[in-house]
């Protein structure tokens, strides 16, 4: 029964929106539906208390129902989509009601206070502010009536001769009012923007996307370069869907919290990353500075996702001037992320480092779950998913072996204290190329 009235209620406040009408149109006439909806509620609820309380004139009554059906009539205009009609009816009647109020209903106990109401009324259901100004300027007149052409209140009354101080009042409503709307249409404006560059960045992925499966499906095809193909595979699982899925859910969550500043920082760094895995993936070698720089980005996007329980470490030592293979070692970070340190609770830390003595080593050490229990997890959920192509990377580092007959390859180590599974440890031996 509540669902049913919320839903009524929902339907009239929306009476006259449409998709064919622009968000500002809309939002202006929701407020005046609002406005009205509020205004017959109130009235109504004062009328049939009155009945039973207070014996009231006739006309009292006629100008009750003449209220009630004005009401609808806005409502109507609404529905007809006479907007600004509406809009100038709904100033009317407040005009109408206050002095009515003031003058005839409740005279003589400041009723005329009201009109401080008009301002603020005014500019939310107004985007230019002529009219709101016109509206403040005849509430400030208005204001003075009972005081000047009826005998409300004494002719020594002080408000006779405050005309400086009401004016600041009705100025002060005014321009406080006037400020937050600003502010909201500018940070409307802000949110605007942000959604369509992260439509555009969107499409831009969805593009890359395809262009990135074509380019797979015709590798596949003809297999004239191994190595390319090996490659592209292994860029294709970096670049799945879980990985794409998350960072932009990630980035949604932002801009639903109107962390606008943060979720445009984060789109610049995923197109940056789709960018540099793009060019990399055509380079056999690629300098250490930029893969460092490379995987940073990275890490710093599944940071979205783990949050603050996630922390991670780069470190390299006497790597200057060295170029290693692109795009090897990331796939083994994503591996201990989704199977080490997903499922641990608590602090999770990664660290990574690059050594250069008679070979360049780099080592993978996170302190998750092991692997005995990521096992255990994917038995569970009954799936064996792969966060990537592990025998493509295999046939990578064979075929580089083979190429530069160096000791190449890779190895993965549980780590325990006293039987308890305190994480992983990867190392990886890399072939590489000195620039000098």
């Amino acid at each position: 029964m509540i669902k049913k009235i919320a839903a009524w209620y929902k339907k009239i406040v929306a009476t006259g929106t449409g998709n064919q009408h622009s968000d500002i149109q809309n939002k202006h006439t929701r407020l005046v539906n609002i406005y009205v909806l509020i205004s017959l509620h109130t009235a109504l609820i004062f009328y049939v208390g009155d009945l039973f309380v207070i014996q009231k004139h006739w006309i009292y009554h006629c100008i009750t129902y003449f209220s009630f059906v004005y009401m609808a009539g806005i409502f109507i205009l609404n529905k007809k989509k006479e907007f600004s009609l509406a809009k100038i009816a709904w100033i009317a009647y407040l005009f109408i009601f206050i002095n009515l109020s003031a003058l005839q209903a409740n005279p003589g106990i400041y009723t005329e206070y009201y009109f401080l109401l008009v301002p603020g009324i005014c500019l939310s259901v107004y985007q230019k502010n002529i009219i709101p100004v016109i509206a403040t300027i005849l509430g400030f007149i208005c204001f003075f009536i009972p005081y000047y052409f009826f005998t409300m209140y004494p002719e020594d009354h002080p408000n006779r001769e405050q005309f400086i101080v009401v004016g600041a009042l009705f100025y002060s409503v005014y321009a406080i009012v006037n400020y937050f709307k600003k502010l909201n249409i500018k940070n409307e404006l802000s949110l605007k923007e942000n959604n369509k560059e992260l439509q555009k960045q969107n499409r831009i992925i969805e593009t890359q996307k395809l262009l990135l499966e074509k380019a797979y499906a015709e590798l596949e095809v003809s297999k004239k370069n191994e190595l390319a193909f090996l490659q592209l595979k292994s860029l294709r699982s970096q670049m799945n869907p879980h990985f794409i899925f998350n960072s932009l859910n990630s980035i949604q969550d932002l801009i639903l919290q109107q962390n606008t500043d943060a979720s445009y920082d984060y789109i610049v760094l995923f197109a940056r990353l789709v960018r540099n895995t793009l060019n990399y993936s055509n380079k056999d070698f690629i300098a250490i500075d930029k893969e460092l720089e490379f995987l940073e980005v990275y890490l710093q996007l599944e940071k979205l996702r783990f949050e603050d329980d996630f922390a991670y470490t780069i470190q390299h030592t006497h790597t200057e001037g060295i170029s290693v293979p692109s795009l090897l070692v990331q796939p083994f970070i994503e591996n201990a992320l989704l199977h080490g340190l997903l499922h641990k609770s608590g602090k999770k830390e990664l660290i990574i480092d690059f050594t250069f003595t008679t070979h360049l080593t780099c080592t993978i050490t996170d302190n998750g779950i092991g692997r005995r229990e990521a096992k255990k997890i994917q038995e569970r959920q009954g799936g064996h998913h792969q966060s990537f192509a592990l025998e493509a990377i295999q046939q990578r580092l064979e075929i580089l072996k083979e190429q530069y007959g160096a000791a190449v390859g890779y190895q993965i180590c549980d780590l325990y204290d006293q039987d308890f599974a305190t994480g992983t440890k990867v190392e990886i031996i890399m072939p590489y190329q000195k620039d000098y």
